[in-house]
């Protein structure tokens, strides 16, 4: 069996809940699709470097799967020679068929473990998509020779004063990799955000249990299936692309680049709760210090200092979920690198 016209995206979105498992040949190496939106590429010759790429973590963030689609279609043409060991997942086609963001409950609070707190479609999907990528890893061992990445491209519900940004999961020495933010520099991402604490996202889930360099890379705004401008994702394309024909994390300088670390999770408490900003407020707004940024009948945040700004602003959701995240902006010179 082999993956027909090359379109594995089409595939999985045609074999939503179940895909019998599948070995074929390509141009540079040998391709198994392991499950519905698993497929695994491992290239002819060895590599040091075990890549993760995952999108559709949430099913309306379309723009990033058919990068990927495209991406890997020009993998099994063999118009690019794959070097690198590969894992591809496309995260919740179940959502991505309804044009939803998710089902039963978001897919990318659910891993660590904490898809055990719950059922449905999503919850089977994290237990499942942790151990494609521990599978993925473990294969190769641990050998400090053995590089481990992993990017998991999303795009944003509203716009951003940053375009294109990612999040850097928490880091518990605070040493970042100059490497990794000067590679996400040449993807053309614009903005970093240091995580301020452990999270259940997929990236943080690698980065804990399998010590990959990961990260959620937001890529601009959700459209649906076939209206995104895949010109506007040249930067990171044309890095992926080198990435896996050589092995090599392109590079760019950090100058340009914002950091900001996260403050705070503004956590909805009560039905009640209120943001007090309009709906189409771009992630990284900034804010006086005092301003009361939200509320509910149960409390308020105020702003602690001006130059605050908002990222991932939503109350649609249930009580004691995140409704946001408070970032500050801070000096390249202030981090410390490795």
């Amino acid at each position: 069996m082999t993956i027909l016209n090359n379109d594995f995206l089409a595939l999985t979105l045609a074999n939503q809940d179940e895909l019998a498992p599948f070995q074929f040949l390509f141009p540079s190496g040998t391709g198994f699709v392991e499950e519905t939106g698993i497929l695994r590429l491992e290239p002819n010759q060895e590599s040091s470097i075990s890549l993760v790429l995952s999108v559709g973590i949430h099913g309306n963030e379309t723009g990033p799967m058919e990068l990927l689609n495209k991406l890997v279609a020009s993998i099994l043409n063999g118009q690019l020679t794959l070097k690198v060991r590969l894992l591809v997942i496309i995260g919740n086609p179940v959502a991505a068929n309804l044009a939803k963001r998710f089902c039963d409950v978001n897919l990318n609070r659910l891993f660590s473990g904490a898809w055990k707190n719950y059922e449905g479609f999503e919850a089977k999907r994290a237990k499942r998509l942790e151990l494609a990528v521990s599978d993925f890893y473990s294969a190769v061992g641990s050998s400090a020779k053995q590089m481990r990445l992993h990017y998991d491209l999303h795009t944003a519900i509203r716009g951003s004063v940053h375009e294109k940004f990612a999040v850097c999961p928490f880091v518990e020495n605070s040493i970042y990799s100059q490497t990794q933010l000067a590679f996400l520099a040449a993807s053309g991402i614009q903005a970093i955000l240091l995580s301020h604490q452990p999270t259940t996202t997929f990236s943080y889930y690698s980065y804990a249990v399998h010590r990959a360099y990961a990260f959620t890379v937001e890529l601009g705004k959700v459209f649906p299936f076939g209206q995104n401008n895949l010109s506007r994702f040249a930067d990171i394309e044309k890095s992926l692309a080198l990435l896996m024909q050589t092995g090599v994390l392109a590079q760019s300088p950090l100058s340009d680049m914002h950091i900001f670390s996260v403050l705070n999770a503004l956590v909805k408490d009560d039905e009640s709760y209120e943001l007090s900003i309009a709906d189409d407020v771009k992630n990284f707004t900034q804010f006086e210090k005092g301003y009361v940024l939200a509320h509910s009948q149960k409390s308020e945040y105020h702003v602690e200092k001006t130059g605050d700004a908002i990222v991932f602003p939503n109350i649609k959701l249930p009580i004691g979920q995140r409704a946001g995240l408070i970032v500050r902006p801070v000096s390249l010179s202030d981090l410390a690198l490795n």
